[in-house]
């Protein structure tokens, strides 16, 4: 069952994007797609990416879904794009009670604002684990 929400998931992240020539994010994990273990005593995560290719303006849209679940919304504007945009938002997950086994998906959006179509898409994938053992 969580396998088919991953799968989902990913599925509604890549839908309906209309890919702007050289337009990409990249989060600080790897391609899209990239999973990496979130430790389960985890309290806050530092979502990271560059965005680049983009001369119009857009809004960044961060989505992140426990299990399926949305859980977390970030919209951030960017009128002016540089080269390479740094795009980072906190996400507080104090509240969330990860479990090992949980999944957490972040599904970023580049948006652009004259005609409302995804420019970019990205999903990154924490398998959440134990908490990192103490030295």
């Amino acid at each position: 069952m969580k396998q088919a929400l991953l799968v989902g998931a990913l599925v509604l992240g890549m839908a309906d994007v209309s890919f702007a020539q050289g337009m990409d994010i990249h989060n600080r994990f790897g391609p899209s797609g990239t999973h990496f273990l979130l430790p389960s005593d985890t309290q806050s995560f530092q979502y990271e990416a560059s965005i680049s290719g983009s001369t119009v303006a857009y809004q960044v849209v961060l989505e992140v879904f426990l299990n399926g679940v949305l859980k977390a919304v970030n919209l951030e504007t960017v009128l002016l794009p540089p080269p390479v945009y740094q795009y980072s938002c906190p996400i507080d997950m104090s509240s969330w009670g990860l479990r090992p086994g949980d999944t957490v998906v972040f599904r970023a959006k580049v948006v652009g604002l004259t005609l409302g179509k995804i420019l970019a898409s990205d999903v990154l994938i924490g398998d959440v684990a134990p908490p990192a053992a103490a030295p």
